[in-house]
């Protein structure tokens, strides 16, 4: 039904029913009633009051027609009698018009309202969620083929020590048993001369004589020397003995691992990430050593883990590994040439570009935190920039990109007319492109490749006049190092839009060249490297919390 009527002196609006009822009441027979055009348009509800048709829930036969006010509560004529009786009843076709976008319909409306933009919080929550269900998996699965390679070196490495002992006291006792065979033979020489001189002798006794008294000291000295060649002779025999604590790994079918629960709390009311923090220097560590022949220039660097980090000298040609909770240099290892990037392929397996002997060096992390070689690839050129990632390497020549397998048989090769001085390259958080920074004189900017070579984004900004290295966190954020003397790291988005500039204009960096970032401290990790600035700035690795 359409409102007809429209009292003043209670505010509401009436059907024809109602404002005939109305009007007859004795207590609102007088009230001034506006009907039609005399009606406030702006206070007309566009709703129809409809008749009643719910059935009450108590008495099915009847239906709902009335309200308490004082309870709350609406039901049939009979619920009224026997409930509320003493209460103030009112039809409810007589108080909807008024409640129609009143105070308590618009509240209803709002909490409607923020009910659905829970539940579309939730989904956006559940699909967040899944993501990172899915990340978890997929990191899970890289975690546990990671800690099988782990297990197998260390397995491959032991077993190499314990052949090389074994082949070590077979090499001994053959070199023994070499020359017992030729001493024995040298004495049998000199036995079978007696003899002979013995029988030339035996009709003669005086010459006998004499021969006999001078072959007495030499017959002491044979003996004396086949005593000793039997002494010689009685070699120590081994046998292998397993390792006891292994072989109680075994019998015990240990599980490699176990799955750790890890609850993931969102707030998407109050995001704290990475792009919300902000630097605060933590310190430094010295890395030149008395054996480095100048100052420092790290061109590279990669995280081993949240205490481990290692370093790249391109003037010193070597490797540095960082003790970075104890904030020293743990390892030095000399290089023949000069490398220009590393990467770490597992905990204990790093790998280093080494361009002028075009090829890819592997080294071992042993127990001690040494590094020891362990094999190399050839590749085809001047190889500079590299990234590991799932068995698979991806490597950056001065202008073009090549995709190999641990082996190293290229995969695929990507080249482009943007590429001309490739200064980092890195996977995306989820290895299905990768991005490279380009530092060429012309134009500095970062790219991001699918793996068929396609440009996928790209990153010019005015502000980098020569990008640096890069690396990408976790969460998708692409740090690029803006290569200049009042230098800065770039914070970018995986889509290469900028997210913001850090470190400008600080007194820790200049000319920064290569970056790392640890997700679980989040601490950044920065190398200096030119050969104009301050030495206290290259020979140091600078430490930045992210807070």
């Amino acid at each position: 039904m359409v409102a007809m009527g429209y009292c003043q002196n209670c505010n509401e609006y009436f059907c024809s029913a109602c404002l005939k009822f109305h009007r007859k009441q004795s207590m609102s027979r007088n009230h001034v009633v506006l009907e039609g055009k005399s009606m406030p348009n702006f206070l007309v509800p566009g709703v129809d009051v409809e008749p009643c048709s719910e059935l009450c829930s108590m008495h099915t036969n009847e239906i709902v027609k009335f309200y308490c006010s004082s309870h709350d509560k609406i039901g049939c004529g009979d619920c009224m009698v026997l409930k509320h009786k003493a209460c103030k009843v009112e039809r409810t076709q007589d108080i909807s018009c008024s409640y129609f976008n009143g105070p308590q319909h618009k509240k209803l409306v709002e909490t409607v309202g923020q009910f659905l933009q829970n539940l579309e919080d939730l989904g956006a929550c559940i699909q967040l969620a899944e993501e990172d269900m899915n990340a978890s998996y997929s990191k899970a699965m890289t975690d546990i083929n990671t800690f099988r390679k782990e297990v197998n070196i260390y397995l491959d490495e032991a077993e190499a020590e314990i052949m090389a002992e074994v082949n070590n006291w077979k090499k001994k006792n053959g070199k023994t048993f070499s020359e017992l065979n030729n001493d024995k033979i040298s004495i049998q020489n000199e036995i079978k001369e007696l003899e002979e001189k013995l029988k030339l002798q035996s009709k003669k006794a005086n010459e006998l004589f004499m021969a006999a008294k001078q072959m007495k000291e030499r017959m002491i000295t044979i003996d004396t020397s086949i005593k000793q060649m039997f002494q010689k002779g009685q070699t120590q025999s081994f046998m292998f003995e397993p390792s006891s604590e292994i072989k109680q790994i075994i019998s015990s079918k240990l599980p490699l691992g176990k799955l750790a629960e890890e609850i993931i709390k969102r707030n998407t009311q109050n995001k704290h990430t990475l792009d919300d923090m902000e630097p605060q220097f933590d310190g430094e560590i010295n890395i030149k050593t008395p054996e480095d022949k100048s100052d420092c220039s790290m061109i590279a660097s990669a995280l081993i883990s949240p205490s481990q980090i290692v370093l790249a000298d391109y003037n010193n040609k070597c490797l540095k590994m960082v003790d970075i909770e104890q904030r020293k240099l743990s390892t030095r290892h000399e290089l023949f040439t000069e490398p220009v990037d590393v990467a770490v392929v597992s905990r204990n397996l790093i790998a280093v570009t080494l361009p002028h002997e075009q090829k890819i060096q592997f080294l071992s992390i042993t127990q001690k935190n040494t590094l020891t070689e362990s094999h190399d690839i050839n590749v085809n050129g001047t190889v500079r920039k590299i990234a590991c990632q799932n068995d698979k390497l991806i490597i950056g020549y001065t202008d073009k990109i090549e995709i190999l397998n641990m082996k190293g048989h290229v995969v695929k090769t990507i080249s482009s007319p943007c590429l001309s001085w490739i200064a980092g390259i890195a996977f995306s958080h989820d290895s299905l492109a990768l991005f490279v920074s380009d530092g060429s004189i012309k134009k500095s900017s970062v790219y991001k490749f699918d793996f068929d070579g396609n440009i996928l984004a790209t990153y010019n900004d005015k502000t980098p006049v020569k990008v640096g290295g890069l690396t990408v966190t976790p969460d998708g954020t692409v740090l690029v190092c803006n290569w200049t003397r009042n230098g800065s790291i770039h914070m970018i988005s995986p889509a290469c839009k900028k997210i913001k500039e850090i470190l400008q204009q600080n007194e820790h960096v200049q000319s920064p060249y290569s970056v790392s970032f640890c997700c679980q401290t989040n601490r950044l990790f920065l190398s200096n490297s030119k050969g104009s600035i301050a030495p206290e700035l290259k020979n140091a690795l600078k430490i930045f919390q992210m807070m």
